[in-house]
């Protein structure tokens, strides 16, 4: 057994070596499909399939705070219902809480904002994740007042300290506070709920810089929660407990905010939830890779039984000295395996280059890809799909050869015998396949560069042009009041208003396509209910050039001015979404709301038009603003209009805040511009791979179409020959010919649109305002299928016309 598998691999190795050229088509055609392949299943294992990188992880839940029946979008929970789990459920261990924070450290060169995180003392007990060097946070270091303490991320270690073991115990001055170093984390350690490189880790979720223990209390300040099942405990029976400790909750609390009847608490697989947002995306990207496999598949079978024609009478020949039927497709077979095993080598270094760029790719749209790495089940995979590739591509062939008429070849009467027949009906059938395939790729990735163009060219409903935005977020100890804050920025804006080449400067809570900040609202007049049942609304502070320094167009009313600050009467600027949702029949002007918890009403003044403030490809929400005095806010965003480059001001901008204060640095320095780019980052990243996998399918159909034709253009010379001799004009034959590669791509369009139409839903969350069944996107698709494969098949068809009339008769 062992000699006969060698002596197939040594025949299949001089066959492959007399034979280069064919040899170097086919592995290169595999390879394509298996790189692309492995680099995918790269990403979907280091997501979707390994287990989380904490102690017996699939006993950890993420708790979410979902509408009734929906998916949950968002997993915030706010810090009373978090205590409320946390004491009366007995179906965990263990339940933590965590939410992102910043720090400001000074003290060590140039002050710098460090991306942070707070949590509950117990959080990296329920994660079962222990520090590398020092301690974890006691429960007594989570209480008010407690000693402020630090675990640091592995790299700010090697940063800040060098990997000295001395650090622990060392002082950090964040927020011009010391914090003591108690421990760091292990390398690579990441809680994406949190960010992707959080270095400051904290106790007390409560104790939130932008908002008071008070307001986190009230409601305000939502938490990711993380909890781990107890022994023999099933997420089914965590459910129904939670379903119990909610309708308590909204009993007793019935006008807190969050107290919403028509949300519950959800126990969901932390590791579903933490890779939600990616996994359409990868799903999407595996099944267009699957495709370019087949089609590759598909396109190297062909070779094969272009091939299959020339090698009729060796295989004959092996008949008639004793092979079997078994032996000649054991042969034929252990062929296209070692072909697709070059072919798997070959797309493992295709893979490795592949998802380096994947991960430089993906770092805007989704962090999570970026670092990711093959492992030895990335390996089994590829070698699996290699042997099932080579053994795919290599049945047809092998089945059309061992079923070979040995008396008629050996005879040379094999000509046009029901082999042949067979052979080209193989053929053919091969390449509508690869049409239709290619044609569901090209569809998609259609549909997806309409929506791309779309959502680019829609209005985000300010002018983006020449606008720097940079956050700055003041430690309470040093800005504690609203008097503190207050002065800082006016100081801010009116330096920034002297620099040359500044046309307008101004400050905000939220930037547009983000949402910073979420309250209850009810009109005036109306019967006051519960603030569960009111509806929510977007809030932002800003300055009174916010709109002049975005250009956002004022529709009625005027704008907020210096006059409104703390002492006067509370005013409101809203965008046309809630005039349309609230008056829409009525002048706002002159309306009072209510917001939060206030009771004194505030008066609306103006109205502006919508500007994109959730994201590029979803509709505007209904937004208040409030002047920045009667609504002050520790962290805020600078906006600055230039009359040219907007980097070019980014040193004079930061000199000058520095001026005023030497230890508050500024941090996520863009463009606007910028900004809008990252907005469409998911889009692109997902229009760009499809892309390329339907570019390369469409190529791979092109060559397959090409050969299909090449090769019925010298089966039948004899047949053009004729009739050329017999006065066939050249456009008959061009016509002939081309119109065999038109029957098979328009047979496999035809099979492409049905199966595109099923498939499409597949992308339709990711499309904006472009249907999944767009005609002209079917119609654009089939015709450059269409003319492609008349350019493919019009390069042999020329070669028939070639053919020597007088040699043929002959």
């Amino acid at each position: 057994m062992i000699s006969a598998v060698a002596k197939n691999i040594r025949h299949s190795l001089r066959l492959m070596a007399a034979n280069p050229g064919f040899t170097a088509v086919a592995i290169l055609t595999l390879a394509l499909g298996i790189g692309a392949n492995t680099a995918i299943f790269t990403v979907a294992n280091a997501l979707l399939l390994r287990p989380l990188p904490y102690a017996d992880s699939k006993n950890l839940v993420a708790i979410a705070w979902s509408p009734r029946g929906q998916r949950a979008e968002s997993h915030r929970i706010s810090y009373m219902r978090f205590k409320l789990v946390q004491e009366q459920s007995r179906s965990f261990s263990g339940v933590a809480a965590a939410t992102s924070e910043t720090f400001n450290l000074s003290g060590r060169g140039d002050a710098e904002e460090l991306p942070a995180a707070r949590v509950s003392w117990n959080f990296f007990d329920v994660l079962g994740v222990r520090p590398v060097l020092g301690r974890g946070f006691l429960a007594a270091e989570d209480q008010p007042g407690a000693k402020p303490v630090v675990l640091i991320s592995h790299a700010l270690w090697m940063r800040l300290f060098g990997g000295s073991r001395e650090a622990i115990g060392q002082s950090l001055t964040l927020d011009s506070t010391p914090h003591t170093v108690i421990g760091v984390l292990p390398a690579g350690f990441v809680f994406s709920p949190v960010g992707t490189n959080a270095d400051i880790w904290a106790p007390r979720v409560f104790d939130l810089n932008i908002i008071t223990p008070q307001q986190v209390s009230g409601g305000s300040g939502y938490l990711d929660l993380v909890a781990r099942l107890a022994p023999g405990i099933t997420r089914d029976r965590a459910q129904a407990e939670l379903d119990l400790v909610d309708r308590r909750f909204v009993h007793d609390n019935p006008g807190r905010p969050d107290s919403d009847p028509q949300r519950t608490l959800l126990a969901l697989d932390l590791q579903q939830e933490l890779v939600a947002n990616i996994r359409p995306a990868l799903l999407i990207l595996s099944g267009a890779v699957g495709l370019v496999l087949l089609i590759a598949c598909a396109n190297v079978a062909s070779l094969l039984l272009s091939r299959a024609l020339g090698r009729r009478k060796e295989i004959a020949i092996r008949a008639a000295l004793g092979a079997g039927r078994r032996a000649l497709m054991a042969q034929l077979l252990t062929e296209s395996v070692l072909l697709a095993a070059f072919a798997g080598v070959l797309g493992i270094l295709l893979a490795l280059w592949a998802t380096r760029a994947l991960s430089t790719l993906a770092q805007t749209s989704y962090p999570e890809m970026t670092g990711v790495s093959m492992d030895l089940w990335v390996l089994a995979f590829t070698v699996a799909i290699s042997v099932a590739s080579g053994v795919l591509f290599g049945l047809a062939p092998a089945l059309q050869l061992s079923r070979t008429d040995v008396n008629a070849v050996l005879r040379d009467e094999g000509r046009g015998s029901t082999g042949t027949l067979r052979r080209n009906r193989s053929r053919n059938f091969l390449v509508v396949a690869q049409v239709a395939l290619s044609m569901v790729l090209l569809v998609g990735s259609g549909l997806l560069i309409r929506s791309f163009v779309r959502l680019r060219t829609a209005s985000p409903g300010f002018d983006p042009r020449g606008v720097l935005t940079m956050r700055i977020e003041l430690p309470p100890t040093k800005y504690g009041t609203r008097a503190q804050m207050v002065s800082f920025y006016n100081d801010v804006l009116r330096e920034l208003r002297t620099l040359p080449g500044v046309e307008a400067a101004a400050i905000s809570s939220a930037l547009p396509l983000t949402t910073t900040r979420l309250s209850p609202m009810l009109l005036d007049g109306q019967p006051v209910v519960p603030l569960g049942q009111r509806p929510i609304l977007n809030i932002e502070t800003l300055s009174p050039d916010y709109v002049r320094t975005l250009r956002v167009p004022l529709l009625r009313g005027r704008l907020f001015t210096d006059r409104d600050d703390a002492s006067q009467p509370m005013v409101s600027i809203v965008n046309e979404s809630v005039v349309r949702r609230f008056w829409p029949n009525e002048n706002p002007i002159g309306k009072h709301i209510l917001l939060g918890r206030q009771t004194k009403p505030v008066e609306v003044v103006g109205v502006v038009g919508d500007v994109k403030n959730s994201s590029l490809a979803t509709d505007p929400n209904p937004e208040v603003m409030l002047p920045f005095p009667q609504l002050p806010w520790a962290m805020l965003n600078l906006s600055v209009r230039t009359q040219g480059d907007p980097h070019t001001l980014i040193s004079a901008v930061r000199h000058k805040i520095s001026q005023i204060d030497r230890d508050q640095p500024v941090t996520d320095v863009h463009t606007m511009e910028e900004l809008l780019e990252k907005g469409s980052a998911e889009s692109r990243f997902i229009m760009l791979l499809l892309g390329i996998f339907s570019g390369t399918a469409l190529i791979l159909t092109l060559v397959g179409i090409y050969g299909v034709i090449a090769y019925s253009v010298a089966q039948r010379s004899a047949e053009l020959g004729i009739r050329l001799a017999l006065g066939a004009a050249q456009a008959d034959i061009l016509k002939l010919v081309i119109g065999h590669g038109l029957m098979l791509t328009l047979s496999g369009i035809a099979i492409g649109l049905a199966g595109s139409l099923a498939l499409t839903r597949l992308i339709s969350s990711l499309l904006y305002r472009t249907n999944g069944t767009d005609p002209l996107t079917f119609v654009l698709c089939a015709a450059l299928f269409i003319a492609a494969a008349i350019i493919a098949s019009y390069l042999p068809a020329r070669r028939a016309l070639r053919i020597d009339p007088a040699a043929t008769l002959r």
